[in-house]
């Protein structure tokens, strides 16, 4: 007796990737985001809520990074970079545990929403939620920015520092060790110290539109 031909199944891979695609499309899509020609948007980024979100001349998102404007409008500005698994926007870090949250809406330091100024870095597994944050700033890996915050122009958040809601960071300001901080002086007093480290920016942002793919397009309405 001749065997019958075995039914092709799907692999599993396929579904796993059908999945993927359905959860993705069930995030809200903001009310509206403006996008510069040059910004770069990784595979696998998030742009989610009700708000708007406005990106400026060669901000680059990577992969699993997310902004979130679910709570307030996020603005980000012209070279911003945000790395993977950082999030950014009022309400990013509900659930983290680390601070709690506000209630009774977005309410604290200076106005809705959140602003990052030029060439502010915020790296891997970071929560930014403040109001603004000044040119030039870095806030490094796993630290939390809670919302209202304002913090100044090159400054640095070092890795794992909490700011409570509200706070304020003067210019050229570094936070570490939980709540210490000092000024550098260098970056106030020098200026080319402030250009260099533009420059260094500058030069990081050529280097990832050369290696990462952009998937901006898919974000652009119209």
């Amino acid at each position: 007796m001749s065997a019958q031909p075995a039914t092709p199944r799907a692999a599993p891979a396929d579904r796993r990737t059908s999945t993927i695609q359905k959860r993705s499309s069930l995030l809200p899509r903001p009310a509206s985001i403006v996008l510069d020609d040059t910004v770069l948007i990784a595979q696998h980024a998030q742009l989610t809520g009700s708000f708007p979100i406005t990106a400026g001349p060669n901000t680059v998102l990577h992969p699993h990074s997310k902004i979130s404007s679910a709570l307030a409008p996020v603005v980000l500005g012209e070279g911003t970079i945000v790395y993977e698994r950082a999030k950014v926007g009022v309400g990013s870090g509900a659930g983290d545990g680390r601070i709690e949250s506000q209630e009774g809406g977005v309410g604290g330091g200076r106005g809705e929403g959140t602003v990052l100024g030029r060439y502010v870095v915020v790296e891997t597994n970071a929560i930014v939620e403040a109001a603004e944050v000044g040119e030039g700033s870095v806030v490094e890996v796993g630290a939390l920015v809670g919302r209202g915050c304002v913090v100044g122009k090159f400054c640095t958040i070092t890795a794992s520092t909490v700011l409570f809601p509200n706070t304020r960071i003067p210019d050229y300001t570094v936070v570490f060790a939980g709540s210490e901080h000092r000024i550098d002086k260098t970056m106030r007093d020098r200026d080319e110290a402030r250009m260099l480290k533009i420059g260094m920016h500058r030069k990081q942002l050529e280097m990832f539109k050369k290696l990462v793919p952009n998937n901006a397009a898919k974000w652009r309405v119209g």
